[in-house]
């Protein structure tokens, strides 16, 4: 084995160690399919000539190229998945915030202003 294939190694089994000590009790279900790709991924670090029999056995020139193209498939994935919620996250802010603004506004057109008004409409 290489040094490049130990520092591999080192380097997922951080990761996984380090995403199960943080999201242990936050996600389970996808630590587990974490967990499993990673264990995938060392096993081609360790024997990277499976992956070359699986990419020949689909028609794929290369091992790398029969791993990179799903990761590339799901990272682009992932990203418009991330980029969609953000600006749907961003939307209900706003709707709240209008909700918000014209519930103040109403609440101040209905009474007089006090100061616990005035610091609420303030701040």
């Amino acid at each position: 084995m290489s040094i490049a294939a130990i520092l591999l190694l080192g380097l997922v089994l951080a990761l996984v160690l380090f995403d199960a000590i943080s999201q242990f009790r936050k996600n389970r279900r996808g630590l587990v399919v974490e967990i499993a790709v990673f264990l995938g991924g060392a096993f081609f670090i360790v024997f990277p000539e499976r992956a070359t029999e699986l990419a020949h056995l689909v028609g794929i020139g290369r091992g790398v190229d029969f791993m990179m193209y799903p990761i590339v498939i799901w990272l682009t994935r992932e990203s418009l998945l991330t980029r969609r919620r953000r600006l749907e996250d961003a939307e209900r802010i706003t709707c709240l915030t209008r909700e918000l603004a014209l519930v103040t506004a109403r609440y101040q057109k209905a009474s007089p202003p006090t100061a616990e008004v005035e610091s609420v409409a303030g701040h």
